[in-house]
């Protein structure tokens, strides 16, 4: 039995094993590798997702109140029913949409680090979001005919799906982000200065970056996730390689360009 439900698990996107581009190639594969993982992380402002993503299901309550029990004689079960199916593809779809990780993957050699980083086309939620559009759609038609001054909540509610769904599908960069792949490798002497943030397992190696387009050379960073258990060794890794590198332990907030 237990054999049966570890395999389940396995079996489970979110624990399964993380398999590196079939077109990738260690630049640095001659050297030997002091320490090397994949991981899943969420390479962006996650305070600000995740304010979105609380004030979106607030929204989303007060809907799913407007449509289904303000002025609204049908069975309680019923109104329960079209609460629960609403709020949870919504969920789906908005935690799909706030929530998006990207697959990254690290080698530390003695000169430097590898940097992998890559993302999989996966446009699930995407279609969980067009759905929701559609039955939502539904439901405040019925609303509606009911009660015309329910007008204003299919305009905030399934219009605006409907419009951020429209907007995301025929997203330029949208689409590029689903079909992401970068290799970077830095040299030690590269790293200017180190910021460890210990609550997110996240170290930033800052360097120089030459702007072709303006000709100057700008501060850039790279994000290194590291997993949980692993993050005080990594950082000792680093640290120790980078022995006359200014460091600074700090909250990091991750830019995404």
């Amino acid at each position: 039995m237990s054999s049966t439900l570890n395999r389940f698990l396995q079996a489970l996107p979110w624990n399964q094993s993380i398999e590196l581009p079939d077109h990738h190639n260690w630049k640095c594969a001659n050297q030997n590798a002091l320490l090397e993982w994949e991981i899943k992380a969420r390479p962006y402002n996650t305070t600000v997702a995740n304010g979105m993503f609380w004030f979106m299901m607030s929204v989303a309550l007060g809907a799913c109140y407007l449509m289904f029990f303000k002025n609204d004689n049908s069975p309680l079960i019923e109104k329960l029913s079209w609460s629960a199916i609403f709020l949870s593809v919504f969920f789906l779809a908005l935690y799909g949409t706030t929530h998006q990780k990207t697959k990254f993957a690290y080698r530390l050699t003695e000169t430097g680090i590898e940097v992998c980083e890559w993302k999989a086309p996966s446009k699930g939620w995407m279609i969980a979001l067009k759905w929701l559009t559609v039955i939502a759609a539904i439901a405040v038609i019925f609303v509606v005919a009911l009660d015309p001054s329910a007008f204003w909540v299919a305009l905030a509610g399934p219009g605006g799906m409907g419009l951020l769904y429209l907007g995301l599908a025929n997203s330029k960069q949208f689409q590029e982000m689903h079909s992401l792949y970068r290799h970077n490798v830095f040299t030690w002497n590269e790293i200017n200065h180190i910021y460890i943030d210990k609550s997110r397992h996240l170290v930033s190696l800052e360097y120089e970056w030459l702007n072709e387009n303006i000709n100057k050379t700008l501060p850039w960073w790279t994000y290194i996730f590291c997993h949980k258990r692993d993050f005080e060794t990594t950082a000792e890794i680093i640290l120790s390689k980078n022995t006359d590198t200014p460091h600074t332990h700090e909250k990091v907030e991750v830019l995404q360009f």
